[in-house]
């Protein structure tokens, strides 16, 4: 399993940082909307909405439309198309009332599933177009990933106190501590250097504060999957289990990172 971890990091992770680095902003878009329909796939299979290839169409489009209204340059359509799809989703459980008896689980999943994933990571589309877009994209990918990292490495060998077993059998006390320290040694530096103009105290609160949100995203992700009782959301990844396996960390994270740039900095 680690060797599997470790070789399809070394193939996606280069694919990523280049689109990232070298890629112009519709193939960044592109691979957002890709990456978009995959883990919500992903989500209405574990959830329990495979069944019907209505609802699977339904959900994977209005998601999809939902993600390339990110690249508009008015920033009201996201909130407007997301209320339009709640709409649409509504009138479509409507007129199939009859056929669908867990209606108050199904229609509140499908309305979740649209807020958690093609909403949250249409924030990355506005990420990119920022200022040093692909700089504030590299921070948080970095304070992401080397904190995933160091808490999956550090939880198997020092970890003894279970975070929140209910959830997440697997996660430690000590895993957790491990990855928000690496994440903030690592952002810490990352940032001073992407970005020399910001105040030392707002790199640290910045990437401390995406350290511990990317680990609340992990958690939320995890319980879906106790709901559904399935161990990975997928198999895309070989080693790491689905796509929505490795977005889940991001999904709060990146959305966060946006904000925060726009109202503090």
């Amino acid at each position: 399993m680690h060797l599997q971890r470790w070789l399809t990091s070394l193939v996606a992770l280069p694919l990523l940082l280049l689109i990232l680095l070298k890629g112009s902003a519709w193939m960044f878009v592109l691979l957002i909307l890709i990456g978009g329909v995959l883990a919500h796939w992903e989500y209405l299979e574990m959830t329990g909405m495979q069944e019907g290839w209505q609802k699977r169409v339904l959900g994977l489009g209005l998601g999809a439309v939902l993600i390339l209204s990110f690249g508009s340059a008015n920033s009201l359509w996201p909130t407007f198309l997301l209320l339009i799809a709640v709409f649409v989703y509504s009138v479509f459980y409507l007129l199939h009332y009859e056929d669908f008896p867990a209606l108050l689980t199904e229609l509140p999943l499908c309305c979740f599933g649209l807020l958690y994933i093609p909403f949250l990571l249409g924030h990355f589309i506005w990420l990119r177009v920022m200022p040093e877009g692909q700089s504030w994209l590299l921070w948080l990918l970095a304070i992401i990933f080397s904190g995933d990292t160091a808490a999956f490495y550090v939880g198997r060998t020092l970890g003894k106190h279970k975070l929140y077993p209910a959830v997440s059998p697997g996660k430690t006390i000590e895993g957790t501590l491990g990855g928000i320290l690496v994440s903030g040694v690592v952002g810490s530096f990352l940032g001073r250097w992407l970005f020399p103009y910001l105040y030392s105290t707002t790199i640290v609160c910045l990437t401390l504060s995406v350290a511990c949100i990317g680990h609340f995203g992990d958690l939320v992700e995890s319980m879906l999957k106790r709901r559904a009782q399935v161990k990975d959301s997928g198999q895309l990844l070989p080693g790491h289990g689905g796509l929505l396996d490795r977005l889940d960390s991001l999904l709060f994270s990146g959305a966060w990172m946006y904000y925060y740039a726009q109202f503090f900095i």
